[in-house]
């Protein structure tokens, strides 16, 4: 039996994607989702984690699935407002600098992606540009460049019979340039970083251009370039009105970032930063994140601390744990 995210999003997709803007009402709706692998199947309710507990989930729809089946196979209740929405570039501009780009991978020593959907983006266009998949991974491979990723994502490359030169220990755009500079792999480079666009009311979080800084301090020559859209997860607040009613009233207890960005949107749907610190300080809902940086950052947007964090973040299986251990 699959997992399943309410009737809009019966899968785990790898689409780019958006939702159309009509569903709005039914993507927030509570998670349904089937039980997954991480834990025995046939475990008694008392022996469940996180049984009954109710978190608000606010990662994309490529990745809220995932999340979610965790969560409910260690007995969880999890809700989905999704905080951010990813999608194709919509701008005919960018569109062409990031075809642009990658006509020119031979010219590079290093592909550096910094995200499951940047791969996803890339491997999209290539395979438009090369004329199918098969001829786009010929492409690259024949262009000699190395592939850089970080943790699972790698996963995507390797599915579509690219292999991985650099995927850094610790899963995150700093361990990725610190892997690059120990490994002299930095100096001399010239780095092609496929990113977000960051817009509709969202401001870039720091991740990103500390990573293009990194690189340049490292002696790399780094060129970024958008390739795809990174935007607030629902079309108005009134989508999500009734989940913003349910933080206030203190129906959950804990909330889980995998982005920064995932913090700005939800404050954007639900009443602004104030009203929900406010909330969750009056109802000491527990803040987790997926890893150190997004603890950071969604610290800072929110303007609290963010005590729950995977220690192991290169898949949501730690986020889950953190959250088990400080709720259980």
């Amino acid at each position: 039996m699959q997992a399943s995210l309410h009737r809009r999003c019966t899968s785990n997709s790898c689409s780019l994607s958006s939702p159309p803007k009509r569903a709005c009402r039914t993507l927030c709706r509570a998670a349904v989702v089937a039980p997954g692998s991480q834990c025995d199947a046939l475990a008694t309710f008392d022996h469940l984690p996180l049984l009954n507990r109710r978190i608000l989930i606010t990662a994309p729809r490529q990745y809220a699935s995932k999340l979610a089946a965790l969560l409910v196979d260690a007995g969880a209740r999890p809700t989905w407002v999704p905080g951010i929405a990813i999608s194709r570039l919509s701008d005919h501009e960018q569109l062409q600098q990031l075809d642009n780009s990658l006509q020119q991978l031979e010219s590079y020593s290093h592909l550096a992606f910094t995200s499951k959907n940047g791969i996803l983006a890339v491997l999209e266009r290539l395979a438009a540009l090369h004329g199918g998949p098969e001829k786009a991974v010929q492409y690259v491979k024949q262009s000699g460049i190395k592939l850089c990723a970080l943790g699972a994502d790698g996963q995507v490359l390797r599915e579509a019979g690219l292999q991985v030169h650099v995927s850094p220990v610790e899963a995150s755009t700093k361990g990725l340039a610190a892997e690059l500079a120990a490994t002299g792999q930095a100096a001399g480079a010239h780095i092609l970083c496929p990113v977000p666009h960051v817009a509709g009311g969202l401001v870039e979080p720091p991740v990103v251009p500390r990573f293009m800084d990194a690189l340049t301090a490292a002696g790399a020559a780094a060129v970024r370039v958008p390739a795809y859209l990174t935007s607030v997860g629902l079309p108005s607040p009134e989508c999500c009105a009734q989940e913003a009613a349910l933080l206030q009233a203190g129906h959950f207890d804990a909330i889980a970032f995998s982005s920064t960005a995932e913090a700005q949107g939800l404050c954007l749907l639900m009443g602004g930063r104030q009203a929900v610190a406010s909330a969750v300080q009056q109802h000491r809902t527990v803040l987790a994140a997926h890893g150190p940086y997004t603890a950071a950052g969604a610290g800072d947007v929110l303007g609290l601390a963010v005590p729950v964090v995977s220690r192991n973040f290169s898949s949501f299986d730690g986020l889950v744990a953190a959250l088990a251990d400080a709720l259980h």
